[in-house]
């Protein structure tokens, strides 16, 4: 999932891959996303946002993000789309969590993936209880390599979903989302984000407003192949996001992300949200 070669499909699962993977462990929006402790029935109930996915500039396809979260529960979705190689090469997936709030913390009750391809297709569904995942189901079943770093019952105590991440990443009181780790599973991999303050810069199109931009680290953990793809992007300081403060909404907005790959940038923009306050109200972004 988090591999890149060069070669056609695989510079796509790489996007597919290492892009999605990175927004969906920073999954947009949450109502937790404050730079100051949120005011009771000023937090965020639904929001709608769409992504762009391009390589090296090149259009590849689409990521959307639906959530709604209350004080004590919370609902998110994602829906991506790839087509590439001159349409040769479609992928489509659909990721859904769900859980609880407690004391302001996200707690995940279900996660299930489920992709399509020109290749193959098939779904992860994990269950969670309080330690941790209690029930795992991937199809098709595959054996792993033998070089893959061994996956066991500890691994998957203590973790996420990859929707569920963000909630726990920008829940903090700090101006800005950066600083934060999280430890994830996503059905295959146990990882480690963690995200590093690198730079403000302006938001393009917006006069007088700035996004923080994040630096990404990944840390893999079980469950991985020690490749030199899997080492480099490790190593790797390229991977970033930007956040956009929405003051109306008092949430960080990720702006885009970017993921260098052996056949360029990656990248996913920000195309158009619609925030839906309580009471009916609509936050504006620019």
């Amino acid at each position: 999932m988090i591999m890149c070669q060069v070669q056609s499909r695989r510079v796509v699962a790489c996007v597919i891959g290492l892009g999605t993977a990175t927004l969906a462990a920073l999954t947009p929006l949450s109502p937790f996303a404050t730079a100051a402790p949120v005011a009771p029935g000023v937090s965020p109930v639904k929001v709608d946002a769409s992504y762009k996915i391009t390589l090296n500039g090149f259009d590849l396809g689409s990521f959307r993000f639906k959530s709604n979260v209350s004080r004590s529960e919370y609902s998110l979705e994602t829906d991506v789309q790839i087509s590439a190689l001159l349409g040769v090469f479609q992928w489509k997936g659909v990721t859904h969590s769900s859980g609880v709030v407690k004391a302001k913390s996200p707690k995940p009750s279900d996660f299930r993936f489920d992709y399509e391809s020109s290749v193959r297709s098939g779904s992860v569904s994990m269950g969670f209880g309080q330690e941790g995942v209690e029930s795992l189901k991937v199809l098709p079943a595959m054996m792993d390599a033998p070089d893959t770093v061994p996956l066991t019952r500890t691994h998957i105590q203590g973790v996420l979903d990859p929707l569920t991440a963000i909630l726990a990443i920008t829940h903090t009181d700090a101006p800005t989302p950066c600083g934060r780790k999280v430890a994830i599973f996503d059905g295959k991999q146990r990882f480690d984000v963690e995200l590093r303050y690198a730079r403000q810069e302006a938001v393009p199109g917006v006069s007088g407003e700035t996004a923080v931009v994040c630096r990404v680290k990944y840390t893999p953990i079980a469950g991985y192949r020690p490749t030199e793809e899997t080492r480099q992007l490790a190593a790797s300081n390229g991977i970033e996001i930007s956040f956009r403060m929405i003051p109306s909404a008092k949430l960080m907005l990720p702006q885009s992300v970017g993921v260098p790959t052996a056949a360029g940038e990656a990248r996913i923009n920000l195309e158009r949200v619609n925030i839906e306050l309580p009471q009916g109200q609509l936050a504006s972004v620019d």
